[in-house]
């Protein structure tokens, strides 16, 4: 088993609220003999809303456990609505007991889980009817038990099953209050709203710093942001220098509880077991935690790098990307298999529309006239036509970064990093990987060339626009520059780039295919940042390259079935 520190003084939070009926003599003897105190300690004295809005009361609590009144059931949901979140976000526990009806009905609970949902409070030990109910941007994994959380007990559960589970459950570490650092660079990114709660988070993550320093990370346009955080341990924990203690560098990554969830199961599920320690950053659990509505992952912030366009710009990147496909990303692709059940346009389908919404992308009014400039199409609905049709092939599937921009990937000594696992996605076509990070680098690559005036943006779209023609896009093929181009460092790291990727089609131009829709998308992708004239001129020349990909392939003649297709490409050289 796993090597556990048992400490004598207990659970960092002993007591536990009873509101609502208190259980007595053997039944409350399964609380105190696990050390916990329980209140109210004076049945005259009982638990009150009053007491469980006070910080300094609830910092103490580990849980609170509600039983419903048989005879005002709708009593309890409405107390929970107004304190239960103020709780979660101190990192109380909350338990429900359900009454029990004369007739017997499910009325005591589904007053409990309507409320709930209504109020939008994490909510667990649902059936899988209640779960399916919950809004998809906000259900949790199916029988997960991610705390703190409110957790419905039924009717049948004994006294001493219910010490168990609370027991067996503890809180962390109370909020360290005291911890010193300041709040303008949260209110600056996320504004009021929530801003209590993400201080809280803080507190709890830090529980044994004294002070931390939070820097906002440039890069990433769609997540949670991140922020570089130096915390400085208490007295007594680390040797103090002359200065005081010297601070441990993290990054600090704060977002909806719902995204935060998924990428902290990103990381337990597929980072530590298939991604080399020294090629991802090291998630430091004891410190991530969630509140009512947000959460926070921390780990140790991979220090001595520089992003992979920074690295290619210099013409230092060969090795890097070929560490990238060999090393970091190896586990997950000798993973890869065939999928016979579904195409690779129904895999990237969500691609084609607008991140949780059916609508499908669309290009933003400031980069319509420059595309439009250069006589490309604009709607999207025949784009996704072609593509449609000539996706309709079996992809290799394998687990998928699924947002791997240039920024995303950091060098140091020529080991390849992953950062921000937000997007991972456990079966995805093995194309698109490599076919976004080709994408990013056209995007961001380019920026301070067109800043500095070293090239116009006319000359810009000349210089690469070989490497988009269809030619340069068959298997095999490399697409060249005149040396000393200021494009020299773009053509040798697509040209690495799709030489690996090759390999990942299970049918001939499926890489195409897909790099011609991460052109298209991130060429409407309509964030304010980009709104700036270089971000925004290489959008649109993303775009264009993109369509002009999907036009330049396009069947005159009806396409293939995928069974023909497969037959084919036996009888070629099969990559």
């Amino acid at each position: 088993m796993a090597i556990r520190e048992f400490s004598p003084e207990g659970t960092p939070r002993a007591k536990i609220a009873f509101v609502g009926e208190v259980p007595s003599g053997a039944a409350l003897g399964r609380f105190v003999d696990r050390k916990i105190t329980c209140e109210p300690a004076d049945a005259n004295d009982p638990v009150t809303l009053d007491k469980l809005r006070d910080a300094d009361y609830i910092a103490k609590l580990d849980a609170v456990i509600w039983t419903q009144d048989p005879k005002n059931l709708k009593a309890l949901p409405r107390d929970l609505l107004e304190v239960g979140p103020r709780l979660l976000d101190h990192d109380v526990r909350v338990y429900v007991r359900l009454a029990t009806d004369d007739q017997e009905t499910a009325m005591p609970r589904q007053v409990i889980i309507n409320q709930l949902r209504k109020g939008l409070l994490p909510t667990a030990n649902l059936r899988p009817t209640e779960w399916q109910t919950v809004p998809e941007s906000l259900r949790e994994r199916e029988n997960a038990f991610l705390l703190p959380c409110v957790y419905i007990i039924d009717t049948a559960s004994s006294w001493a099953d219910i010490a168990a589970l609370v027991c067996d459950r503890p809180a962390g570490p109370s909020p360290k209050f005291g911890l010193q650092f300041g709040e303008a660079a949260l209110l600056a990114q996320f504004g009021p709203d929530g801003h209590e709660e993400r201080v809280m988070l803080l507190k709890r993550a830090f529980w044994n710093c004294s002070e931390i320093q939070l820097m906002l990370l440039d890069g990433g346009l769609s997540g949670a942001p991140v922020f570089r955080a130096y915390a400085s341990l208490d007295a007594g924990l680390v040797q103090q220098g002359a200065t005081g203690a010297y601070p441990h560098l993290y990054f600090a990554k704060i977002g909806p509880r719902k995204r935060i969830i998924d990428e902290y199961d990103q990381y337990c599920g597929h980072i530590f077991e298939y991604v080399p320690f020294y090629l991802g950053p090291r998630l430091r659990r004891d410190r991530c935690n969630l509140g009512s509505t947000q959460g926070i992952l921390v780990g140790d912030f991979v220090e001595g790098a520089e992003s992979l366009i920074s690295c290619a710009r210099g013409g230092r990147c060969g090795h890097a990307i070929a560490n990238l496909f060999d090393k970091t990303l190896s586990g997950w692709r000798k993973q890869q298999r065939v999928d016979p059940a579904r195409s690779l346009a129904a895999y990237l389908d969500k691609k084609w529309r607008v991140e949780g919404q059916s609508q499908l992308i669309a290009l933003p009014p400031e980069r319509t006239a420059l595309v439009q400039g250069l006589h490309a199409d604009i709607a999207i609905e025949p784009l996704k036509a072609i593509f449609d049709e000539l996706g309709n092939t079996e992809p290799l599937v394998a687990p998928a970064h699924g947002d791997m921009h240039a920024t995303n990937v950091l060098v140091r000594h020529g080991d390849a990093i992953l950062i921000d696992f937000e997007k991972l996605e456990q079966h995805y076509p093995l194309t698109y990987d490599p076919a976004s990070l080709e994408g990013g680098l056209l995007v961001e690559g380019f920026i301070e060339d067109l800043k500095t005036k070293r090239v116009t943006p006319e000359q810009l779209l000349s210089m690469i626009s070989p490497l988009y023609e269809e030619r340069a896009l068959k298997t095999g093929h490399s697409t060249f520059c005149r040396p000393g181009d200021p494009t020299e460092w773009f053509f040798n790291a697509v040209n690495q780039i799709r030489a690996l990727s090759w390999p990942a089609e299970r049918v001939t131009g499926q890489y195409a295919l897909t790099l011609a829709l991460c052109l298209i998308r991130k060429g409407c992708n309509s964030h304010p940042a980009l709104k700036e004239e270089e971000p925004n001129t290489l959008r649109a020349f993303a775009f264009f390259f993109g369509q002009q990909i999907l036009r330049a392939i396009a069947p005159t003649t009806p396409t293939p079935s995928r069974g023909r297709k497969r037959r084919s490409r036996r009888a070629g050289n099969g990559h």
